[in-house]
């Protein structure tokens, strides 16, 4: 399912983008392409221009300027007075004659009704448009005929530019873009499968943490479940067995209900709970009646426990009296069973530190790892990977961290001096008036 979920984002992501590329790519081709063609075009107007200017008050031409301008621009030049060319047989030579070139304008002309060898008699200039000729040797042509009346007849010009390399540059411009595209795309591919592995890594991790959820919850449910099923078959052929057995069904049935209990309230947390009312709370009342109620479970087990405050009535907090029984009561559960041997203490603080009123839970047992503080919140995470403890199902502290949420504080996990754990959280102190 998250390999699928990352193939849909990584198309989510790269499909539209690359659409976008390409289309950018496409524009700046067809752009690019314009800009050449009108500047290779406005650049034969202005020679175009110049020649005509030339050709209207000259009564010759120098052969070297002829040729100079022909080799600077790379041109065609074909000048004839009355029909009769002028002797003048060009700089350079293209890959189709130059007679061919010159006849094929001539032809283009004429469709465009402009003879070459006709006087004009509608205007003193008669002017092609600017037309395409393609030689005979895979060769280019942008060229315009040109003729104009004169006071002993008339005289005609034809101008040739050679733009067989602007033609040729247009399929290495296109495969430039086709490459950028190309390499583009994947770029976006391979950033979007970045992005969409980021993306989903949240998914997966609770689709991880629910796989693992289901299985431990199916192993705790499971274990009763057996116990239940063997007790009462016992029960069954073994009569005289049957109150013992009894009650070992009633202890695993509250077992499972206490468990199931937890899973219900989890559920609920998690699908958005009605936040917890807060009001002023009298932490040291809270505290005493914490003490009053576990002490003699303490004292049954051989642990001594200890209530620690300040000589000053400690000042009120804003919470919800409730969720901080519950929450100090998973810290002093968690510290009978885990954190006290026999003759051990259990100490229940409160004290202020700076402008905030903590209270902690210590115990002086094995301490917590540094590397397992990480993981003691998750849901049905045990020290003991065994489970042999029946009593404990590994969420009580998972309990703990979304009720700390709920009231808007934070757990911190410190090391007990001399060995041991701490579980402390401060609270915001209510200000009077």
């Amino acid at each position: 399912m998250i390999q699928k979920l990352r193939r849909h984002l990584t198309l989510l992501f790269a499909v539209p983008t690359s659409l976008i590329l390409s289309l950018i790519l496409c524009i700046l081709f067809l752009w690019q392409s314009s800009l050449a063609r009108n500047e290779q075009a406005v650049t034969l107007q202005n020679q175009i221009l110049n020649l005509t200017y030339q050709l209207e008050g000259a009564y010759f031409f120098s052969d070297d300027w002829l040729a100079s301008l022909e080799h600077d621009h790379r041109l065609i030049i074909h000048i004839e007075e009355n029909n009769i060319p002028l002797f003048f047989s060009g700089s350079w030579e293209p890959r189709t004659k130059r007679s061919v070139l010159i006849e094929l304008a001539k032809e283009q002309a004429r469709k465009e009704h402009i003879d070459t060898s006709m006087r004009p008699y509608s205007s003193a200039m008669q002017k092609s448009s600017i037309f395409t000729l393609q030689g005979k040797n895979h060769d280019t042509y942008q060229g315009t005929v040109v003729i104009l009346a004169t006071e002993d007849g008339f005289r005609s010009l034809t101008v040739l530019s050679d733009i067989t390399e602007l033609k040729r540059q247009e399929p290495l411009r296109l495969m430039f873009f086709l490459v950028v595209d190309i390499l583009g795309i994947l770029a976006l591919f391979l950033v979007s499968r970045f992005v969409s592995f980021k993306a989903s890594a949240p998914v997966a991790e609770y689709h991880r943490k629910q796989t693992d959820f289901i299985a431990a919850a199916s192993h705790e449910l499971r274990s009763p479940l057996s116990v239940i099923q063997n007790c009462a078959t016992t029960s069954l052929s073994m009569p005289e067995q049957a109150e013992k057995m009894n009650r070992i069904i009633l202890s695993e049935c509250n077992r499972s209900g206490k468990l199931i209990k937890n899973l219900l309230w989890l559920t609920a947390a998690d699908t958005g709970r009605t936040p917890p009312k807060m009001e002023a709370v009298e932490i040291d009342l809270l505290l005493l009646r914490l003490f009053e109620a576990y002490e003699p479970l303490c004292n049954a087990k051989n642990i001594r426990l200890r209530l620690l405050l300040p000589e000053d009535m400690l000042p009120c907090i804003a919470s919800n009296a409730a969720c901080i029984q519950q929450l100090f009561s998973i810290f002093l559960d968690n510290a009978i069973a885990y954190g006290c041997q026999k003759n051990a203490v259990i100490e229940l603080q409160a004290e202020i530190i700076g402008k905030k009123l903590a209270v902690s839970v210590s115990d002086h047992g094995s301490g917590i790892p540094e590397e397992k503080k990480a993981v003691i919140f998750d849901r049905f995470y045990r020290s003991d990977t065994s489970r042999r403890e029946k009593e404990h199902f590994g969420l009580g502290l998972s309990i703990a961290q979304t009720l700390a949420e709920q009231l808007g504080v934070r757990i911190e996990v410190l090391d007990t001096k001399g060995g041991g754990c701490t579980f402390r959280v401060r609270f915001s102190i209510l200000t009077s008036g």
